[in-house]
């Protein structure tokens, strides 16, 4: 078995992945433990099977993958299968393996998937770090329909974080987020949120694990096909999400800074409107990104520009 193949990669999957989940979910019925085993190395295995590139020994410190050129690359998993659940009716905690509540009885579960990736970046140097490396691979193991939790997607994003969305986020989070937590927490980078999207990652690869566990590989860049780009979706998505920094003001600049007139003050109005200029305009994606990014974060990260990596320039406008 080679690395870099189809078969490299669905190996990992039913060893690591497939095979561990199906014995932990024995042994949880057993102890009433977490049927979620640790899936942040199982996403390094992962990533190495599919691009074909080693890892650096590292566990949780180092490289994680080593490139050719003497470069490397940082690998994030994040599972949102089998999380610990909580019952509607007594609001007890309920497992994955549970089809009814261990307390109540009551079939009417709240099932959670709001697991998201980390990045942690205490100190300057660990800010210039996330800068050098010449990738970021964002692994996912999500259930296709998490009413119906049987059949799971494993995917790996890849994303290049000397890109204008992924430098100012950092920046921002750094300097103005996480410099005044007192918990030290790291960032939160949530699956298809806002700051997700803006990235325009690449999907570089897609298995789906169905409920009798066989693997079927849908993409895998550079044998079934290219990667494919995730677009930025329908603004209106955003009307409800973003807190408070996809603010009212923040659109509005962005409106005018596209030269699009939208006398509305309403966050879904403006959304609306942005959205229907940039269909009838063709406006493309990257521009509407670079925009966006600079409304999100110009002002936020213009005392700190010093920090932006090289190739990435700064905002061209301040909301």
């Amino acid at each position: 078995m080679h690395l870099g193949t189809v078969e490299a990669a669905e190996g990992v999957l039913r060893d690591l992945y497939v095979d561990l989940r199906r014995k932990v979910r024995l042994w949880s019925e057993l102890t009433q433990q977490t049927p979620q085993a640790r899936m942040g190395y199982v996403g390094q295995h992962l990533v190495s099977a599919m691009t074909g590139f080693p890892g650096g020994r590292s566990g949780a410190r180092g490289k994680d993958l080593v490139l050719p050129g003497n470069e490397h690359a940082e690998i994030k998993t994040c599972s949102r299968v089998d999380q610990l659940g909580s019952c509607n009716a007594c609001d007890a905690r309920v497992s994955s393996i549970e089809l009814e509540c261990p307390q109540c009885g009551s079939t009417d579960i709240l099932r959670k998937d709001d697991s998201k990736w980390l990045i942690g970046v205490k100190t300057q140097a660990e800010l210039k770090d996330l800068f050098d490396s010449r990738f970021f691979y964002f692994v996912l193991f999500d259930f296709a329909d998490l009413a119906n939790a049987v059949d799971i997607n494993a995917r790996i994003w890849r994303v290049d974080p000397r890109t204008k969305a992924f430098a100012y986020c950092m920046i921002d989070y750094f300097h103005n987020i996480g410099s005044r937590s007192t918990s030290g927490a790291p960032f939160n980078m949530w699956p298809f949120k806002l700051k997700f999207d803006l990235l325009a990652a690449d999907l570089i690869f897609h298995a789906e694990i169905s409920e009798d566990d066989r693997i079927i590989t849908r993409l895998f860049e550079g044998q079934t096909g290219p990667a494919w780009r995730q677009p930025l979706p329908p603004l209106d998505k955003y009307a409800r999400s973003g807190g408070e920094e996809l603010n009212v003001e923040t659109l509005a600049a962005v409106a005018e800074h596209l030269g699009i007139n939208l006398p509305v003050r309403q966050k879904r109005a403006l959304l609306e409107g942005i959205e229907t200029e940039r269909h009838r305009r063709s406006i493309a994606d990257e521009t509407l990104i670079s925009v966006f990014c600079d409304a999100l974060y110009g002002r936020r990260i213009q005392p700190h520009l010093a920090d932006l990596p090289a190739g990435v320039a700064g905002p061209s406008f301040l909301a």
